[in-house]
């Protein structure tokens, strides 16, 4: 199990996240309570990235910027690709 240092800011406190979690500034993480353990849900922020991913790959067909197999391993073939 990780550690979070909790710090001051101004009137308020708060934490810095591991980088790993990949969140950006701005985000807006939804919590809940239990007894005496906080658990923070980033499956919105997930999803949100995801979608940002999957319509990008689709700009790419878009713009034509998509390689057949083939034009794959002419291309790449002498790193091994097509193997």
């Amino acid at each position: 199990m990780g550690k979070i240092k909790v710090r001051k800011i101004g009137n308020s406190v708060g934490a810095i996240f591991p980088k790993e979690w990949g969140l950006e500034e701005g985000d807006i993480l939804n919590y809940q309570k239990k007894d005496n353990h906080y658990i923070i849900d980033t499956q919105q922020l997930a999803q949100k990235h995801d979608r940002q991913m999957i319509e990008e790959s689709f700009a790419d067909f878009e713009t034509g910027r998509v390689l057949s197999e083939e034009e794959m391993k002419q291309e790449f073939g002498k790193y091994g690709w097509g193997e």
